[in-house]
């Protein structure tokens, strides 16, 4: 790659469950670790449809007692 070339790379990854790279990743999952960085797990298109939607954390969580009105 030249100094003056400022073209994006495409993003490649391999898929967890057919162990293909892929250009074109989906995120189906995180880890997450207690004593470092965690990870994104990455399937390709066609593998994407066997794992489950990944929830919204923000619906999973529940809601704050301040939010309630109790303090």
């Amino acid at each position: 790659m030249a100094t003056g070339d400022r073209t994006p790379r495409p993003p490649v990854r391999m898929c967890v469950r057919c162990q293909v790279t892929t250009e074109a990743p989906v995120a189906v999952g995180a880890v997450h670790q207690n004593s470092g960085p965690g990870f994104t797990v990455y399937a390709c298109q066609a593998c994407a449809a066997h794992y489950p939607p990944q929830p919204d954390v923000l619906t999973v969580l529940l809601p704050s007692r301040r939010a309630e009105g109790d303090e």
